[in-house]
C-alpha cells in the first residue's frame, strides 16, 4: 500500500488528515478551537479578501496575508490558519518548527487561543514532519495553492453532508470531482489531498515531473499520451503499476522513492553542475506574419524585459509603420511621434490595477451639483471614449474631435459672457443656457417664470445625438436638439443627418490604439463586463457576425469598431499565462518578450561581463523555479551610460536581491544558489551568508538544540562593492 513511505512514518499524518476530514469538512468545526469556522459564510469572506483582492505589491506572503485578513472576522483568520496547516502536512522540505511558527502566526491574528491538547496532536513535530518533498515552487507559489484550497472548500460546502461523505468514501469519484476545481491539473496540493484522504490508492508523489517520469520509464506511456492524460487518469495508471510491483515483489511495502523501485525510474543526480546547458523551451509561441496586424495582442514575459517599452513600437507599427521603419534606430524620435499620437487622441494609455473597474473603463455615473442639488450624469471611460473616436473616423462628416472642440468653445463663451447664451428648439421655442462646470449645461426656458427650473442638457446626450442621430433614452430632447443646432450654426459642427447616414463609410479609417499596461493585474471580468465578447475580430462593427450591446448606464447601443487595436502587457511573475482569465486568453494573441542579455554586450564594469552574469543567473532561476520568473535585461540598462561598480551595487541591493527574495520566500539558500554562492570557496564573495556560525548557535542554544527550521541568513553588503563577487556568479560555470 502507498501508506509505506520508507523511513518516514505516515501513520500520524494520515490519522490527523482523517480527523480533519471528519471534524472540519463534514461537521464544519475548527480543528484547533471549539468554534465553527468551516462554513460557506466564512469561506465566502475569505474569497473576497484573498482571491478577489490579491496583493501584487512588495512584501512576503505572510506580510501580505496579514494585510488582506486585517478587516475580516476572527473565524476567517482561524479558517486561513487551518488551511495552511493542511497545506503544510505533506511537505518535508520545510521543517516542523518553521511550519508551526507560520501556522501560529496566522492563528494569532484571530485573538483566539489554541487548545493545548489539540496543539500537541496537530502541531507537534511528528504531526508536521511531512512525508515528501514538494519542491521550491510549492513555497514560492504558496498563494496559488491556497487559492486552490479555498476553491475546494467552497465547492465542498455547496454539497450537503451526505454528498460530502459519499465523496470521501470513493477515491475515484473524488478525483473526478476535483477536475471541476480551477487549476486542479497544476496544483501539488491536489496530489497531497488524495494521498492523505486515500493513501491506499494514491502515491506520495507531489510533483508533476516525477509522476511523468515514472509513467514514461515504467508505465509504457509515451510523452504524447501523457500530455493528453487527466490527473485522475495518471492516478489510475500509477495505481495499476503499483499493483504489478506488489505481485512481482510479494509485498505492499513499496515506495517509488525507496529501493527496489527508486533506481528503476530515477537516475542519480550529480551534486554539482559541471556544465550549464541552455534549457529547452517549455512551450511554443507562434510568430506573427509580417503583414498581419492583430487587433488584440498581449506582450508577456518576466519583469524587466521591456514590455511597456515595446508598446511604443507596437503602436507605431499599427498607426505609422513608415515612420517606424525610417527612424527605427532613433528612440527619441519614435517617442516624440508616439507622444504626438497620444496628444491627438489616436493612442490612449491606461494601467489596470486592483481597484480599476467597469465604471473607469467603459462608463459610470459621475456625481455633480446643480446649484444646491446633487446630480448624476453618465461619464464615459477610457475604452468607450477611444471607441467613439475610432468609430467617428469611418465618416468624414462627423468627428469626436470637432465635437469636443465645439463644446470647449461653448463652455468658454458661456463663462466669459455677461448674460446667458440664447438658443432655440427645433420648433422655435427660445431658451437660455448656462455652464457651471461638470458634464451638463443648465437650461432656462423663456416659457417658465421660475428662476431655477432645474432643466439640464447633458453633454453626453448632445454627443450621442451628434454621433448616432438617435433620440432614444435622451431626456429633455427638445433642448438637446436645440443645443446641437446652435453648435452647428455657431461652431461649424456638422450635425447628424440623413445625408450622413447615406454616405459610404471610409474604406481605410484611421487606426486607433489602446494600450493596457499590467492587464493581468485587473479583474478582467469586472472591468470588461459584457464587452469582452465584442472585442473579438468577428464580433466587431462591420464584421459578418457583428454584435452590439446596450450599455447599463447610458442605455446606448454599443459596438467595438474594427479600427481599434488593443495592446496589453503582462508580467508573468505576477501571474503565469496558464492562470490568465480564459475569456481573455482566447481573444488575444500573445507575444513573448523574454530577457535578452545580448543587449548588454559591451558593458564592462571593472572586468565584470554583465551579459554572461545575467545569462547565468537566468539559467539557474529556470532550474530552481521556472522561466517565467527570470530577470529582464532592462534592470541593467543604466550601466550602459554609467558602468560603475557603485551603480551595479545599487541595482543589486535595491532591485535584484529584493526580487529574488520575493521569488524564493523563506529559502535564502536558493537565493544564494541563483547567485552562485554555493560554488564560491571564499565566503566574503557570497552575497548571502548564514547569520550565525555553528559556534554561535552552540553558545546561544546549547548542545541539545536541533535546528528543524531554516537557518537565518543575511545579506553580505561588502560583496556588493566587490567585482570578484559578481564574476563568481558565472566564473564557476565557465571553469
Amino acid at each position: 500500500m502507498a501508506r509505506f513511505c520508507g523511513e518516514m512514518n505516515s501513520t500520524h499524518l494520515i490519522a490527523n488528515a482523517k480527523e480533519f476530514q471528519q471534524r472540519c469538512l463534514l461537521q464544519g468545526k475548527s480543528l484547533l478551537t471549539d468554534n465553527v469556522v468551516w462554513t460557506s459564510e466564512y469561506c465566502a469572506e475569505l474569497i473576497h479578501c484573498f482571491i478577489d483582492n490579491p496583493d501584487a505589491g512588495n512584501g512576503d506572503f505572510f506580510g501580505k496575508l496579514e494585510g488582506q485578513l486585517a478587516s475580516v472576522s476572527s473565524e476567517v483568520k482561524v479558517l486561513a490558519a487551518e488551511m495552511l496547516w493542511f497545506m503544510f502536512l505533506c511537505p518535508s522540505n520545510t521543517g516542523p518548527a518553521s511550519k508551526r511558527q507560520s501556522i501560529e502566526r496566522v492563528f494569532s491574528w484571530s485573538g483566539f487561543q489554541i487548545d493545548p491538547q489539540r496543539s500537541a496532536q496537530y502541531l507537534s513535530d511528528d504531526a508536521l514532519t511531512g512525508v515528501g518533498s514538494a519542491g521550491t515552487a510549492y513555497n514560492t507559489g504558496r498563494w496559488r495553492e491556497l487559492v486552490y484550497c479555498i476553491r475546494i472548500t467552497e465547492a465542498l460546502l455547496k454539497l450537503n453532508q451526505q454528498q460530502r461523505s459519499e465523496l470521501f468514501n470513493d477515491h475515484q469519484r473524488f478525483a473526478e470531482w476535483l477536475e471541476s476545481i480551477p487549476e486542479n491539473e497544476n496544483r501539488q496540493l491536489r496530489h497531497m489531498l488524495l494521498f492523505l484522504f486515500f493513501p491506499d490508492f494514491n502515491e506520495r508523489i507531489f510533483g508533476k515531473t516525477d509522476r511523468r517520469s515514472i509513467l514514461l520509464h515504467l508505465g509504457h506511456v509515451s510523452t504524447k499520451q501523457y500530455s493528453s492524460m487527466l490527473a485522475s487518469e495518471i492516478d489510475a495508471r500509477l495505481l495499476a503499476l503499483r499493483k504489478q510491483f506488489q505481485v512481482e515483489y510479494g509485498t505492499a511495502d513499496l515506495d517509488y522513492y525507496v529501493e527496489p523501485l527508486k533506481t528503476k525510474w530515477k537516475k542519480a543526480v550529480p551534486s554539482t553542475i559541471d556544465v550549464v546547458e541552455e534549457p529547452k523551451q517549455g512551450y511554443t509561441v507562434t510568430k506573427e506574419g509580417q503583414n498581419f496586424k492583430s487587433l488584440n495582442k498581449i506582450l508577456y514575459g518576466p519583469p524587466g524585459t521591456g514590455k511597456t517599452f515595446n508598446t511604443i513600437d507596437e503602436a507605431l507599427a499599427i498607426i505609422d509603420p513608415g515612420y517606424l521603419a525610417e527612424h527605427s534606430d532613433n528612440r527619441s524620435l519614435l517617442k516624440a511621434r508616439f507622444d504626438e499620437l497620444v496628444a491627438s487622441h489616436h493612442i490612449s494609455f491606461v494601467t489596470f490595477h486592483q481597484s480599476f473597474s467597469y465604471e473607469d473603463f467603459v462608463e459610470g455615473l459621475k456625481a455633480g451639483s446643480e446649484g444646491s442639488a446633487l446630480s448624476y450624469s453618465v461619464a464615459p471611460g477610457v475604452f468607450k471614449t477611444i471607441c467613439e473616436r475610432a468609430s467617428s473616423s469611418y465618416s468624414d462628416a462627423i468627428s469626436v474631435d470637432d465635437f469636443e472642440a465645439a463644446i470647449l468653445g461653448l463652455q468658454q463663451a458661456s463663462e466669459e459672457a455677461d448674460e446667458r447664451i440664447q438658443m432655440e428648439t427645433v420648433r422655435g421655442k427660445k431658451f437660455e443656457i448656462e455652464y457651471s462646470g461638470g458634464l451638463t449645461f443648465r437650461v432656462f426656458p423663456h416659457a417658465t417664470e421660475s428662476t431655477d427650473p432645474k432643466y439640464v442638457a447633458s453633454i453626453a446626450n448632445v454627443k450621442k445625438l451628434y454621433l448616432t442621430g438617435s433620440k432614444q433614452e435622451i431626456y429633455n430632447t427638445s433642448y438637446v436638439e436645440g443645443f446641437l443646432l446652435y453648435l452647428k450654426k455657431h461652431f461649424g459642427l456638422k450635425a447628424y443627418s440623413d445625408d450622413v447616414v447615406k454616405r459610404e463609410p471610409i474604406a481605410n479609417p484611421e487606426p486607433y490604439v489602446l494600450i493596457i499596461d499590467e492587464i493581468n493585474r485587473g479583474n478582467i471580468s469586472n472591468i470588461f463586463g459584457e464587452l469582452i465578447t465584442l472585442i473579438e475580430p468577428t464580433k466587431r462593427a462591420g464584421a459578418k457576425e457583428s454584435l452590439s450591446v446596450k450599455l447599463p448606464y447610458s442605455k446606448e447601443p454599443f459596438t467595438v469598431p474594427s479600427n481599434l487595436y488593443i495592446v496589453g502587457t503582462m508580467n508573468t511573475a505576477d501571474k503565469s499565462l496558464a492562470q490568465v482569465d480564459i475569456a481573455l486568453r482566447r481573444r488575444f494573441e500573445f507575444k513573448e518578450i523574454m530577457p535578452q542579455p545580448e543587449l548588454l554586450a559591451g558593458i564592462d564594469v571593472e572586468g565584470i561581463d554583465i551579459t554572461n552574469m545575467l545569462h547565468t543567473i537566468n539559467q539557474r532561476i529556470e532550474l530552481l523555479y521556472d522561466r517565467e520568473h527570470t530577470i529582464g535585461h532592462s534592470f541593467f540598462m543604466p550601466l550602459r551610460n554609467d558602468p560603475k561598480i557603485e551603480r551595479l551595487a545599487r541595482i543589486f541591493e535595491l532591485e535584484i536581491l529584493p526580487l529574488l527574495e520575493e521569488y524564493f520566500f523563506e529559502d535564502w539558500e536558493r537565493v544564494g544558489q541563483v547567485l552562485g554562492d554555493h560554488l564560491k570557496t571564499d565566503a566574503t564573495l557570497r552575497f548571502v551568508n548564514e547569520k550565525y556560525s555553528d559556534a554561535t548557535v552552540l553558545k546561544l542554544m546549547g548542545n541539545d538544540w536541533q535546528a528543524n527550521g531554516f537557518r537565518p541568513f543575511q545579506r553580505n553588503i561588502a560583496a556588493l562593492m566587490t567585482p570578484e563577487a559578481y564574476i563568481g556568479i558565472y566564473d564557476s560555470v565557465e571553469s
